[in-house]
């Protein structure tokens, strides 16, 4: 098996999400599926490939599929590059030196202007890009309050807009104080207040990584911060908001047709239909009760 390491999520971090989220220590999980510990605990280093059969046993205690688990993880040829609208404009940043995308969607009727969804963190070439295109800020829309997300406002300066969306939930997450200039407003309200100035944006809960987290979708893209990512999902705030987690994916990947384009923070650009098929957290059934060590 040839590993996928264009994903954000490897193999390993997939099962350490999954244990995570169902509270289960490496000995119980040894005792379920009759893997080592030692061999458990070197897959979620990254140094021990399960066996097809290991995959299956994996899968049956922790919730999942294994073998949607082991479809896109091990076969990079199958990563998926769908092609985004001229509209959007990704700008990968990096945050500390880790990879974070932010987005920038410009008006249907007038290009000079734009939205700005996430910051990532606000480095170099998201401001050579708004220099570059001399485009105007109409209102900077935040997933969730992650620092590589939502963080250092205030470089962007004079090209602030008036007003930041972002959940109140999520305003503690913040590395430091929104600029004064800013006005705050729960995502809820984007789709009546931007589309008084000619934008279509939908918006839609994706709470589990963060209390507040959204995702927002215009023009058949929906741009859904840490709550998907190709062939997994971002890490759950705590292991008791998995369940969370689990469902965001599932509504998101259910109620959008299966053309739709989703773009993350981290990682390959992909679809719904290629999630319902692939992606591990979509699959997985819902354990309520929880197990401990």
């Amino acid at each position: 098996m040839q590993v996928n390491t264009a994903l954000e999520d490897q193999y390993s971090d997939v099962l350490k999400k999954f244990r995570y989220g169902r509270k289960m220590g490496l000995r119980s999980l040894s005792e379920m599926t009759g893997i080592s510990v030692d061999d458990l605990r070197n897959a979620e280093a990254g140094t021990y490939l399960p066996s097809d059969k290991e995959w299956a046993l994996l899968g049956q205690a922790l919730g999942f599929e294994g073998s949607v688990m082991q479809e896109l993880h091990f076969s990079p040829e199958r990563t998926p590059h769908p092609i985004l609208p001229p509209s959007v404009l990704p700008v990968e940043e990096s945050y500390f030196g880790y990879a974070v995308w932010t987005y920038l969607v410009l008006h249907p009727h007038d290009p000079k202007r734009g939205l700005l969804i996430d910051t990532g963190g606000i480095g170099h070439r998201l401001l050579d890009v708004l220099d570059r295109q001399g485009i105007a800020l109409d209102a900077i829309l935040l997933t969730h309050g992650h620092s590589d997300h939502a963080g250092d406002l205030s470089r962007l300066g004079e090209r602030l807009p008036g007003v930041v969306f972002l959940s109140k939930s999520d305003l503690p997450l913040l590395d430091a104080p929104l600029p004064s200039s800013l006005r705050v407003r729960e995502p809820q309200e984007v789709t009546d207040q931007l589309h008084r100035e000619g934008w279509t944006i939908d918006v839609y809960p994706a709470n589990g990584h963060t209390d507040g987290s959204v995702a927002y979708q215009t023009g058949g893209v929906l741009f859904v911060g840490d709550g998907i990512f190709c062939g997994s999902c971002g890490k759950p705030r705590t292991p008791d908001h998995f369940s969370d987690s689990l469902g965001t994916v599932a509504r998101l990947l259910n109620s959008l047709p299966a053309e739709t384009i989703l773009v993350s923070g981290h990682g390959p650009f992909t679809t719904v239909a290629q999630e319902r098929r692939w992606n591990p957290f979509y699959s997985a059934t819902l354990q309520t009760e929880s197990r401990q060590k």
